[in-house]
């Protein structure tokens, strides 16, 4: 288990005074730091707004430089988004589309990282879906599926159903090698897990804040390479799509880099708490917070078998994520789930499976009281 004071973590996070939080795969709590910024920002709104923007602009910049070490991008090619449906629509939205064109999407893939590309059937274009392999998203399963006319790839890192991660580096040179723009959604790794966008060859990532992030809803961050901040043309246009946006004139050029996809005026408010969150992740470190959630995570499954559960998620070195489904044999998931619920342990259910994705500021010894509670669930119903 990687070593951080996770007694003085913990104290960020008022929720684990009341019940084990295990449910980061829906959404995640929001912690005091969190709130603070946000009350900052409320504060410059409410009792200086004159000056406000101003303020805000440090933030903003300090946001896209924090969020571009995360994912090994560049502040210029980070772009803030309401979240990833936003994002992803951006995206398909902004690619010069033929007929007969295509592009791939798992077939069980989060409806947010699937409807935009739906869409474009009104277009000509074709959607093919990327074949499971008994939940699992394989490069073999991809390389059959692309053609000359294939534009996109687009996938999640990991599964929100059973948290399979992805090799994204191998599907990334697959897409390079083919001409292909990949398009990752991160919302359900990012903040838990490590991603290098630029050695996975990721052209654009999307990650929205309410989940691993544990920051604030309605706000996320696109982060997009070069090839993609040349491919995609902006369609949701505004004043802040140009340069120099205060000289009020209506013959101007659109800025060089990803904020062109930004038209109107920011979320600062939400700004404010993700750049609390961005903060607070550069200074423990992405990798020692993956570490410890896969430490976690680990411990949670190797009980399972004891207790007469089943692990429904792949743990392979690589597969493994801040998710852990599992079952019971003989007792329904929904059952399962509803009694832990009862007992202040939030988990939810997918694809048959209780979900339980616990996060870095959960501790060794509430994993064990969650085997404990399951456990004696399981004797009463057995």
């Amino acid at each position: 288990m990687p070593a951080f004071d996770l007694e003085q973590i913990r104290r960020d996070f008022p929720i684990v005074q009341s019940r084990i939080y295990a449910n980061h795969a829906a959404v995640g709590p929001v912690p005091l730091s969190v709130r603070a910024a946000v009350l900052e920002c409320l504060d410059d709104l409410v009792y200086d707004v004159g000056s406000a923007w101003a303020r805000s602009e440090p933030v903003f910049a300090e946001g896209r430089a924090l969020a571009a070490r995360l994912v090994n991008s560049q502040p210029d090619r980070i772009a803030w988004v309401q979240n990833t449906s936003h994002g992803v629509s951006l995206i398909a939205a902004g690619l010069g589309w033929q007929p007969g064109d295509n592009v791939l999407v798992p077939d069980n893939e989060f409806p947010s990282n699937y409807f935009a590309w739906k869409a474009l059937a009104d277009r000509g274009v074709e959607l093919r879906h990327i074949p499971s392999v008994e939940g699992r998203i394989l490069p073999e399963s991809i390389r059959p599926l692309i053609d000359r006319r294939t534009r996109v790839v687009a996938l999640s890192q990991v599964q929100y159903y059973n948290g399979f991660q992805c090799d994204i580096r191998s599907i990334g040179e697959l897409c390079r090698d083919s001409s292909v723009l990949l398009v990752v959604d991160g919302t359900q790794s990012i903040g838990a897990m490590t991603l290098d966008i630029a050695r996975s060859y990721v052209d654009v990532l999307l990650v929205a804040a309410h989940k691993w992030m544990l920051g604030p809803f309605g706000v996320g961050f696109m982060a997009l390479s070069d090839r993609a901040l040349e491919a995609v043309s902006v369609t949701s246009i505004g004043w802040l799509s140009f340069r120099e946006p205060f000289i009020f004139v209506k013959d101007k050029q659109l800025l060089p880099d990803a904020s062109r996809f930004e038209p109107g005026t920011k979320n600062s408010i939400g700004l404010y708490g993700l750049l609390a969150r961005l903060r607070a992740i550069t200074e423990l470190g992405a990798e020692v917070i993956e570490g410890h959630v896969l430490a976690l995570t680990d411990q949670f499954c190797a009980a399972l078998p004891e207790i007469g559960c089943q692990c429904t998620s792949y743990r392979g070195a690589g597969e493994k994520s801040g998710i852990v489904t599992f079952r019971h044999p003989d007792i329904p998931s929904e059952a399962l789930m509803e009694q832990l619920n009862r007992a202040s342990i939030d988990v939810s259910v997918r694809a048959g499976s209780v979900r339980f994705s616990p996060h870095y500021y959960n501790s060794e010894a509430e994993i064990e009281q969650v085997l404990t509670v399951l456990a004696a669930i399981i004797r009463e119903r057995v």
